[in-house]
């Protein structure tokens, strides 16, 4: 993604996806950012992320915004961390990404990390497998190449079972460890009790909040 700067906010783009993110905006900054989006960048979808932050419902209701996310914010770092070993898991081979990504395209469409983007951006998101008599059952994915070079960020995880979460996460984070990050992040779905359980079982611990509201079309 590029990074630009629009009325002294940094702003995120992705002009082959006409996508657009922006991070923590003030909102004071909302509506001036937005005439200029309406101006620059029509038909673009528009995410916005807050992080510990709240901003009015009428604010971003002004500009069409709807909520895409509500989660809470979970992180580890090594000396809490506790590995849930699992032998079945594994790193994704480039052979069998068309089946992690016909699973990834389906289950979770959403995702930041599209599986466009981790094809060509191919070590950035390390991508993790479970399997179960040849059947991909799980998997987990986390993106090691931030701006803040000491912190990695797990982004979806597709697992069938307590259990299953429990070892995909723990995969994910000790690649983040392994590659030197100092701290994993993890937006867990508010109401998805699985996935605050698997998260916490390997010693992430709530530190914060997250929401993302999302604009279909910039018009």
């Amino acid at each position: 993604m590029k990074l630009i700067i629009l009325n002294g906010i940094e702003v995120l783009i992705e002009e082959s996806e006409k996508y657009i993110q922006i991070n923590d905006i003030q909102e004071k900054d909302l509506p001036v950012v937005w005439e200029t989006l309406r101006k620059n960048f029509p038909g673009y979808e528009l995410v916005l992320c807050f992080r510990d932050m709240a901003v009015s419902e009428d604010a971003l209701a002004s500009i069409g915004a709807e909520v895409l996310e509500d989660c809470l914010t979970m992180k580890t770092i090594p000396d809490g961390f506790m590995p849930y070993k699992c032998d079945e898991v594994a790193p994704l081979e480039k052979a069998d990404f068309a089946a992690f990504a016909a699973l990834h395209d389906r289950y979770n469409p959403d995702c930041g990390g599209t599986s466009r983007h981790i094809w060509e951006k191919w070590g950035d998101w390390p991508v993790f497998l479970l399997r179960q008599d040849g059947e991909i059952i799980g998997y987990a994915l986390i993106l090691i190449n931030l701006r803040d070079a000491a912190m990695g960020e797990i982004f979806c995880v597709w697992a069938r079972n307590l259990e299953n979460r429990k070892a995909l996460v723990s995969a994910a984070t000790m690649c983040a460890f392994i590659n030197g990050k100092n701290e994993v992040i993890y937006m867990v779905d508010r109401d998805n009790v699985d996935e605050y359980d698997g998260a916490a079982a390997v010693g992430f611990k709530e530190a914060g909040f997250y929401i993302g509201y999302r604009v279909e079309s910039i018009n």
